[in-house]
């Protein structure tokens, strides 16, 4: 049975923080390839003396060599996957019709569907999750639930909350799903000139913007789009 990890990360995604999007992502990889790169991404950092923790809110403009290293390593690599639910309209979502009036609730699900495609019951699954509160326990278990369920309880998967510098590719979640986020929120001006550095290069290389679903089958960098439907209605 092949062991997989999968590294997930979100931004925006509380109900009241004044964002008009939220998005969740996921690395999977092997459990042999994870080892590896970690061990590249370590390489790196001593290569390009960066010493901090990589997140896309304290980006260093001197260290784009850095950055754009780290954007080859992850899309370079066809073994590497990546996923992104981008929830469009935050502010419309319905959760007292939908989700049974629980924020929580809707977040599960698009997680659910953030990983959905990585999941195979022939395969054994450690999913690791930022540690962002004391809650993080509870969120684990919930997650892994909500997975079992809707794979009919034949998935092999456990959920993991660790600190984001223990990890370095929860830190290269971070730093994706950060330049994701930055493309497609609307309620924010996009005048750092390093974010748009970083966007532009990852669009180049992708050959398509960052503010547009993928086909369903597009698997190394995929961006899945939600909409709630009444902003669809209302459109």
């Amino acid at each position: 049975m092949a062991v997989y990890k999968i590294f997930c990360d979100e931004s925006c995604h509380l109900e009241h923080d004044g964002a008009d999007i939220m998005v969740l992502g996921a690395i999977h990889c092997s459990e042999d390839k994870a080892v590896r790169l970690t061990k590249h991404i370590k390489w790196l950092r001593h290569q390009h003396s960066y010493h901090t923790e990589l997140k896309w809110t304290k980006l260093i403009a001197k260290q784009w060599p850095f950055y754009r290293s780290l954007i080859d390593l992850l899309i370079d690599d066809s073994d590497v996957l990546f996923k992104a639910t981008v929830v469009q309209h935050k502010k419309s979502l319905d959760h007292q019709t939908y989700n049974s009036g629980s924020h929580n609730t809707f977040y599960y699900k698009m997680f659910y569907y953030t990983l959905r495609d990585f999941l195979h019951p022939e395969n054994t699954y450690k999913i690791y999750l930022d540690y962002m509160d004391t809650l993080g326990g509870s969120k684990a278990q919930e997650l892994c639930r909500i997975l079992q369920a809707e794979t009919h309880y034949q998935l092999n998967a456990t959920a993991y909350i660790i600190q984001s510098y223990e990890a370095q590719l929860i830190q290269l979640c971070d730093f994706i799903i950060g330049a994701v986020s930055y493309k497609n929120r609307t309620e924010i001006e996009h005048n750092s000139e390093i974010k748009n550095k970083i966007v532009a290069y990852i669009e180049t290389k992708l050959n398509r913007e960052l503010n547009y679903g993928t086909p369903p089958w597009e698997r190394n960098f995929n961006i899945f789009r939600f909409a709630p439907v009444r902003s669809l209605q209302g459109e």
